[in-house]
């Protein structure tokens, strides 16, 4: 237990010294970006804030910042969760990406980097948790995809909307 504890503290450590990073990094290297890719970058950014506040909303009180199942959670599968797995994760890859593209600051997108790498291995232990906790969650992790959504999953998801129109 308190491996597992320590693990945590670790994560959730390395994951906030790379949130300041992000946010304290200079711009020694920047790049130009082109209005295309400024347009692109606030595309990304607004995307990855309202995938990570869907997330946010739908796991309220589930939400913990460390990796370990709440003895009170419950497991969610629909909404943003039907699509990806850890849309939180995804919301902030993608807002990040975007706010470094947006800038031109070549620092921020290396940082973010530095996060998807983290995210994937927080995410796979996380796992490891959920599939002792729910049942259910081996078919979930099947179902779904980890970061970005399945084809088929989308495919699911607008051809519901249209039965309902």
């Amino acid at each position: 237990m308190f491996r597992r504890k320590k693990k945590d503290l670790i994560f959730v450590g390395i994951q906030l010294s790379l949130f300041a990073g992000y946010i304290f990094i200079p711009a020694l290297f920047n790049i130009k970006a082109n209005p295309v890719i400024k347009i692109v970058g606030l595309a990304l950014l607004m995307s990855g804030t309202v995938i990570f506040l869907a997330g946010l909303y739908q796991l309220r009180k589930s939400l913990t910042p460390f990796p370990f199942v709440r003895s009170d959670g419950r497991l969610v599968t629909n909404g943003i969760y039907y699509l990806i797995r850890h849309p939180l994760y995804t919301g902030i890859i993608t807002g990040l990406s975007g706010y470094g593209l947006h800038q031109g600051h070549a620092g921020k997108m290396i940082v973010v980097v530095l996060l998807v790498v983290l995210f994937h291995f927080k995410s796979i232990y996380e796992e490891r948790m959920l599939l002792v906790a729910y049942p259910d969650y081996r078919q979930y992790l099947r179902r779904t995809g980890k970061f970005l959504p399945k084809w088929k999953n989308v495919i699911n998801v607008l051809v519901q909307r249209d039965k309902c129109h």
